[in-house]
């Protein structure tokens, strides 16, 4: 059994598993009002939106692939959701769930007690695994609960996470050892490495021996549906921000166009064999005094953002079709945001993390996309464009490449030509996928790592990335048009 946190392309199946549960345990003794607050609560949009603003944390139990269970935190202590198969309750899967709660209240939250509004007849469950009512049963928007809580001992865990403050380094590991928060989270003791865009954190941990009693049937609790006033938005400028939000923006007020949101979005509910949902968001300019460089500009960031759409399901490569096939279940999920880090009257650069399931629950991916472009004519810049990439170039690329890694063994198993090669764009079969952006103090250059899961030079980075300053790369810049842009 694993058990590790959940990442967005994750939170549909896992509002699925709560549904079903819910309404063959829980609805039937429920009031219609209690029945229709429930579901407003868990739509997707909404649980959605407060995960990604940290004010719900998932995790999930996994056994070979398939979600067994799913229990969800607040900030502040709560269990807001926590639900378990009717098929596998009685397995010690709730009680597993429950304890890697109880770890990352006391390690990483700092709670000192957990609460829980439970539902009445799983009130003896609570207190079997050491919560206890804190007064008698309740009723709001037709939902019945008791109110719960437990002491947490802060002391009884010791810290064991390391902080990195590297920048803009994303780290990943696709399989059952490694994950992230953004991306995949592993089993049992905590460390979290935080190395990534901004310090966006993985914890990973190493299985316990648990010694339940599966004669116990675990089942089901759930919590209010509002979120304190306190946590709402209150992560978005903290230092726990991660991936690509980080990134200081330089964002020029007086620029001529305007810049908005579009969202492609599709979810095929009619077939039950597969899962099929995408929601890719992209920036989408107005107000260019050219309208014919302005739709091309907007044609290539859609396209950019719409990358992993385009090859999963609507042209899909040979491996995706072999994989839909093969599967029991498939899935095709992306999940695509952005970020305009810079923005001038004349260049716009935006990065995109995408996160993507390709045929399956075993072919998670993510991926930095960037897209750098000329607004004077549409032309999108390449580093080939932008940087002669000289042999002492080269050589201070790669010592920063390691340095932001913080392993001086970082892409050994290619020689400089190579690396050379795939700053010019070669991916050398989609291994590194080059990829730059302007930010606040200059501009990052590297790649998008796509390691075979096996390939022992996979050291889980997802993307590195080298950071240059204006001034320095004066001495490197190509000669291109985009150095006069910039002024």
């Amino acid at each position: 059994m694993e058990i590790r946190m959940l990442q967005q392309p994750e939170l549909l199946p896992a509002l699925h598993l709560v549904w079903e549960v819910y309404a063959e345990t829980i609805a039937p003794n429920s009031s219609p009002e209690g029945v229709a607050s429930f579901q407003k609560f868990i739509k997707y949009d909404y649980i959605s939106q407060v995960w990604q603003r940290g004010e719900l944390i998932f995790f999930g139990a996994y056994e070979e692939g398939t979600l067994c269970g799913i229990l969800a935190i607040r900030p502040d202590g709560h269990i807001a959701l926590f639900f378990v198969k009717k098929e596998r309750q009685g397995q010690g899967i709730g009680h597993m769930l429950f304890d890697h709660a109880y770890h990352y209240c006391a390690q990483y939250l700092h709670a000192d007690r957990m609460t829980v509004n439970a539902e009445p007849d799983a009130v003896e469950r609570y207190i079997h695994m050491g919560m206890r009512p804190v007064s008698g049963e309740q009723v709001r928007e037709g939902m019945r609960y008791v109110p719960m809580e437990m002491y947490v001992n802060l002391g009884m865990v010791s810290p064991k996470s390391r902080h990195s403050k590297a920048p803009w380094i994303a780290l990943g590991v696709f399989g059952v050892v490694l994950v992230l928060l953004l991306m995949f989270i592993g089993v049992s003791a905590f460390r979290d490495f935080r190395r990534e865009i901004g310090r966006q954190r993985d914890w990973i941990y190493d299985e316990p021996d648990y010694d339940y009693d599966d004669d116990y049937d675990y089942d089901y609790g759930f919590g209010s549906e509002e979120i304190p006033e306190e946590y709402s938005g209150g992560y978005e400028e903290s230092e726990e921000l991660s991936g690509i939000w980080v990134i200081p923006e330089m964002i020029d007020e007086d620029v001529s166009y305007e810049l908005e949101e579009d969202v492609y979005e599709f979810l095929d509910d009619e077939k039950q064999s597969m899962m099929i949902q995408f929601r890719v968001a992209y920036p989408k300019l107005s107000g260019l005094a050219d309208a014919s460089v302005q739709k091309k500009v907007n044609d290539i960031l859609k396209a950019r953002a719409m990358e992993s759409v385009k090859k999963i399901y609507d042209d899909p490569a040979p491996e995706i079709k072999e994989r839909v096939l093969g599967e029991d279940y498939p899935i095709l999920i992306d999940y695509v945001d952005y970020k305009v880090c810079y923005a001038s009257e004349d260049v716009l650069s935006v990065v995109y993390e995408d996160y993507c399931y390709e045929g399956g629950q075993d072919y998670y991916a993510q991926h930095l996309r960037t897209c750098n472009i000329s607004l004077k004519d549409g032309k999108v810049y390449e580093v080939k464009d932008i940087a002669e990439l000289s042999d002492k170039f080269m050589d201070e690329w790669l010592v920063r490449m390691r340095r932001e890694a913080g392993d001086d063994t970082f892409l050994a198993e290619a020689d400089m030509n190579t690396l050379k090669k795939a700053l010019e764009g070669d991916s050398q079969n989609g291994v590194y996928d080059v990829n730059f952006f302007l930010y606040t103090d200059g501009i990052e250059i590297g790649f998008d790592l796509n390691y075979a899961s096996d390939d022992e030079n996979n050291k889980g980075y997802v993307w590195v990335t080298a950071p240059f300053s204006f001034d320095e790369m004066k001495e490197y810049g190509a000669g291109s048009d985009l150095w006069k842009n910039l002024g």
